[in-house]
C-alpha cells in the first residue's frame, strides 16, 4: 500500500472584478486528511466557484465544500472506504446538499438560484480515489505515468455560463470516475485559474504553470503547509496572475511524490486509468 504522507497547501483569492465592486469572493475550498478505520489515509480536497450573477453563491460554495467533508469523515467513521462514494452515492449526496439549499433559501425568502456553485472534489485513498465535478474549474492529477486532467471543464450552452450543483438537473451533468490506480498528486482549481492551467488546442496540461506551483509543496513538511498556503494566496493576487484573470481564484496543491521521484510529462487523456 502507498502510505507516504501527503503535504499540501490552498488558497481561495477575490478576483479584482469584485474588489472594485466591494462583492466578497464567492470561492471556498477545503483540504483535509482522514483515516479509514483500518488506519489507510484519505485526503479530502474540494474547491467550489460560486457563481458571479448569485447573491448568496459564496455561502453556497462554503457550503458544499463542508457538506462533501461532513459526508466522507461520517462515511469512514461507520466503516466505509472510498469505494464506497460510489456515482449513485455522490447523487443521493447531491440531493441531501440541493435540499439545505431549498430550506436555506426558503427560510431567507430567496431562491436555490442564489445559491449556485459548482464542485470539484478529490477523495484520495493510497491506491484509489474519487474524483468529482459539476460545472467547470479542473482537477489535475498525476501518477507515474505523468500529469493529465480528470474531466473537461463543462460550459453552458451560452457563453461563460456553466452548470451548478444546485441546479434542478445537476445530476444529469455530474461527472464522477473511480480511479483504481493511485493518484501521487493533484491541483484543483476554479474557473479563473483553467485557461492558466491547460492548453486549450491540444487539450494537455499546461505543465509549465502546474509544475512550478507543486515543486515548493513537494519539499513541505507533512500535512497542511499554512506559510506556503499564505504565499500562495499572495502570488494569486498579486499583478502577475490578474493581469491575465480579474476573476476569484482558488487552488489547491497536493503531493506525495518522493522528491527523488519527480518528473514531468503531460498526457491529453481525460483518464489515466491505463496504467
Amino acid at each position: 500500500m502507498n502510505h507516504r504522507p501527503w503535504r499540501w497547501a490552498m488558497a481561495s483569492v477575490k478576483g479584482t472584478s469584485h474588489a472594485r465592486a466591494g462583492a466578497p469572493c464567492q470561492d471556498a475550498c477545503s483540504c483535509t486528511l482522514l483515516n479509514t478505520q483500518r488506519g489507510d489515509p484519505v485526503l479530502v480536497a474540494v474547491a467550489s466557484d460560486g457563481a458571479g450573477s448569485a447573491g448568496r453563491s459564496q455561502v453556497g460554495s462554503r457550503l458544499i465544500c463542508d457538506r462533501l467533508l461532513d459526508e466522507v469523515t461520517r462515511l469512514l467513521s461507520c466503516g466505509g472506504g472510498v469505494e464506497d462514494f460510489t456515482r449513485e452515492y455522490a447523487e443521493a449526496w447531491l440531493s441531501r446538499f440541493q435540499s439545505e439549499v431549498r430550506l436555506r433559501a426558503e427560510a431567507e425568502g430567496l431562491s436555490a438560484r442564489d445559491y449556485a456553485c459548482t464542485l470539484l472534489a478529490a477523495i484520495v485513498a493510497p491506491d484509489l480515489a474519487v474524483l468529482m465535478q459539476l460545472g467547470d474549474g479542473v482537477i489535475v492529477v498525476s501518477s507515474s505515468t505523468g500529469f493529465g486532467w480528470a474531466f473537461w471543464p463543462e460550459r453552458g450552452e451560452y457563453a461563460n455560463t456553466t452548470f451548478f450543483a444546485t441546479d434542478p438537473d445537476a445530476r444529469d451533468h455530474l461527472q464522477y470516475d473511480l480511479c483504481t490506480w493511485p493518484i501521487e498528486e493533484l491541483a484543483i482549481l476554479t474557473d479563473g485559474l483553467q485557461h492558466l492551467a491547460l492548453v486549450y488546442q491540444t487539450h494537455e496540461v499546461h505543465l509549465p504553470f502546474v509544475e512550478p506551483m507543486l515543486a515548493p509543496v513537494r519539499e513541505g513538511l507533512q500535512g497542511h503547509n499554512a506559510t506556503l498556503s499564505a504565499s500562495l494566496a499572495a502570488y494569486l493576487a498579486s499583478p502577475l496572475v490578474n493581469d491575465r484573470t480579474d476573476d476569484d481564484k482558488t487552488l489547491i496543491l497536493a503531493t506525495r511524490r518522493m522528491l527523488e521521484s519527480t518528473h514531468a510529462r503531460s498526457v491529453s487523456s481525460d483518464r489515466l486509468a491505463e496504467v
